[in-house]
């Protein structure tokens, strides 16, 4: 099954992604990137490096930043690289880089006037040297780059540079960023023609550029959601990256922040890969599916934003490298992540186009991470590549968030229609049941009325059960009570076992009189004219006569403490006896061996907390609701005997002194009970 299920994935794939016209769209736009590169990278003028050129360029490496244009000038082969046949492209090097070479001239008196026009835009420093031929003189010194002012360059955003005609050449190029260099020469003509072309097609980039933007933004305005805050972020950040690759914003600002646009573009190259990050993280990722890779995404976004500081410190040209790594991470993890979305769910086009996004995004940027390392020299420029795909990327992720949307929306109505449905067929089952209610409430009026009367019936028959268990119960439980106290004075032979069943027999007989005191402290309660008799009592008089069930019981061990309380409280003696001898008598029965703890404390409301603890099975939360009722025996009813009388009283004679028991339990772990109970003014 699930090799025919990969089939099927791969067989829609193959019939939805890369059928016509979706993959003849595909290939459309990375041949215009390619396209367009390559015919803003070539023109009629010859560049600088390339093969064929007539120019023969050599390459002079300064590793002490300390070399004059004379000394340059006067190196020979053993320091010199000789005729490169293709543009500068070093990586990331703490040096500076000088290229040599002659500019051309033709035979004629009249020489037209020769342009230098360099690329990219982004380094830093590119100064240029010349001095006539057999001239020993000064140098002609032209300055451009990105940390250059604006009105102290030719009035581009690129390098350019005016030419005397067979004149010795240097160029000087020092920058944090990647050390690259390519350059047209170009007549004065062909110079306005090819400056024209390039900020027409610029114009129109960032034409449909802003325009996706404004309607990403648009639309996040209006939804609110995640996704697509992220999305506009993103696209924000990139549109602001491109347009300082280009050069535009060193060029525009005033001469004070000059280096603070030269630094806003390596500060921008790790802004966009915290956006990218981050918008894979709230696109892609759930927080119950996608914990792991939400923290690596977070890891990501974080180095990438610590990153931004780089430029501010002097160290981009050290850790550009990791912003290279950090990007090719995040179209790793995203592809993965569109994958397995894509094989859950086989016939998502959302999936899909997201999987071509970041495979776009991904291979496109392959070429220029190689060229930005040195590790592959190119003749087209990387900055048409980047702003062609980041486009690319940008429009199929909209496409994709719209789609989601859409798919959302769509969703949501199908919902809306059967919630709609299923109203309507509630209503009619509400009505019905509202007669049926009806019916069983007059039923049960008259079931309630039967209850009454039964219950009135019932109470009389209690307090003649009651009376019984007065009159006929007292008087064997005093003689049994005689009995045990006269074996432990004067025991027989087997004194262990004689001492023993004395005890139990005297613990029997304090919980049947346990029993008699509530029974009839219940019937005293219901009386009209009940009312508390309190005064002073020692607490622990109190504690030690109701915790002597647990020492006379073999299966359990007892925990006796009373510093935190005070020596002695004023409450009616007999009643908390009572009370606190059946929360007693309750862990016994109920808890397995093991220790019961006794404790009181004053808490800090002034009320004296009585708490008992013991290691039993525990209450079950639906038991715990109900273990107060009168006559309610809880859940172990079928186990241990008793009348579900001793509970009741406790928390009528604990509410009887301003306070009350609550009760705490886990299954498996024991219950305990803590009675409050505020001091009384005294009688008398």
């Amino acid at each position: 099954m699930h090799k025919h299920s990969r089939k099927l994935t791969f067989r829609w794939i193959a019939g939805t992604l890369w059928r016509p016209p979706h993959v003849w769209l595909l290939f459309a736009l990375m041949l215009l990137a390619q396209g367009g590169c390559v015919a803003a990278s070539g023109s009629q003028a010859e560049r600088i490096g390339v093969v064929g050129a007539r120019l023969s360029v050599e390459r002079v490496d300064d590793p002490g930043h300390a070399l004059t244009p004379d000394e340059v000038a006067a190196l020979h082969d053993g320091h010199v690289v000789p005729n490169m046949q293709l543009p500068l492209s070093a990586g990331y090097l703490d040096r500076t880089v000088w290229l040599r070479f002659h500019s051309p001239g033709g035979e004629s008196s009249v020489q037209p006037s020769l342009w230098l026009l360099a690329r990219p835009t982004y380094v830093d420093s590119v100064t240029l040297y010349q001095r006539a031929a057999g001239a020993h003189g000064s140098w002609q010194v032209q300055a451009s780059g990105d940390l250059v002012p604006g009105h102290e360059k030719a009035g581009v955003r690129q390098p350019l540079f005016e030419l005397q005609p067979h004149a010795l050449t240097l160029v000087r190029i020092r920058t944090t960023s990647a050390m690259q260099f390519d350059a047209q020469l170009l007549t004065q003509a062909q110079l306005r023609q090819t400056l024209v072309e390039d900020e027409r097609q610029q114009g129109l980039f960032f034409g449909m550029l802003f325009a996706l933007l404004a309607s990403i933004v648009g639309a996040t305005a209006i939804f609110r959601t995640p996704q697509l805050c992220a999305l506009a972020v993103l696209c924000a950040v990139g549109t602001l990256h491109i347009f300082n690759l280009h050069g535009y914003l060193s060029l525009w600002v005033p001469s004070g922040l000059t280096r603070w646009a030269s630094d806003a573009v390596g500060m921008g190259a790790f802004g966009l890969t915290t956006a990218l990050a981050w918008q894979i993280r709230l696109q892609l990722t759930s927080e119950l599916q996608h914990r792991a890779v939400r923290k690596l995404l977070s890891a990501v976004a974080s180095a990438a934003a610590l990153g931004m500081a780089s430029p501010l410190l002097g160290l981009y040209g050290s850790v550009a490298w990791t912003n290279l790594v950090l990007i090719g991470l995040c179209d790793l993890i995203a592809i993965a992540l569109c994958w397995a979305n894509l094989r859950r769910n086989p016939r998502s086009a959302v999936n899909g186009v997201l999987l071509a996004a970041y495979v776009v995004h991904a291979l496109s940027g392959i070429l220029p991470a190689l060229g930005l390392l040195g590790w592959v020299r190119m003749e087209v420029d990387a900055t048409l590549i980047w702003q062609t795909e980041i486009f690319v990327f940008m429009l199929l992720a909209t496409c994709a968030v719209f789609a989601e949307m859409v798919v959302r929306y769509r969703d949501a109505t199908e919902a809306r229609a059967v919630a709609l449905r299923h109203l309507a067929q509630s209503e009619q089952i509400l009505e019905q049941r509202v007669k049926q209610r009806t019916a069983d409430l007059l039923q049960a009026q008259f079931a309630l009325a039967q209850a009454l009367d039964s219950e009135r019936v019932l109470r009389q028959e209690q307090h003649h059960f009651f009376q019984m268990i007065s009159h006929e119960f007292r008087t064997p439980l005093t003689v049994i009570d005689s009995a045990a106290s006269e074996q432990l004075r004067f025991p027989t032979h087997a004194l262990e076992n004689q001492t023993e069943r004395a005890a139990q027999i005297r613990r029997a007989c304090r919980r049947l009189t346990s029993l008699v005191d509530s029974c009839l402290i219940t019937d005293r309660m219901d009386a009209s004219g009940f009312h508390i008799l309190p005064s002073p009592v020692s607490i622990t008089e109190l504690l030690e006569h109701a915790a002597q069930l647990v020492r006379w019981s073999p299966r359990h061990q007892l925990r006796l403490s009373t510093r935190a309380a005070p020596e002695s409280w004023v409450c009616d003696a007999t009643l908390v006896r009572i009370a606190l001898s059946n929360l007693v008598d309750n862990a016994v029965k109920h808890a397995k061996d093991g220790e019961i703890v006794v404790t009181a404390a004053q808490n800090p409301a002034g009320q004296l907390e009585i708490s008992v603890a013991d290691e039993g099975h525990g209450i079950s939360p639906q038991s715990i609701q109900k273990i107060f009722d009168q006559f309610e025996r809880g859940h172990r009813a079928d186990q241990t005997r008793g009348f579900g009388l001793g509970l009741w009283v406790a928390r009528r004679v604990a509410r009887l002194h301003g306070g009350d028991i609550l009760v705490t339990s886990q299954i498996g772990q024991g219950t305990r009970f803590t009675m409050s109970i505020a001091s009384q003014l005294p009688v008398g």
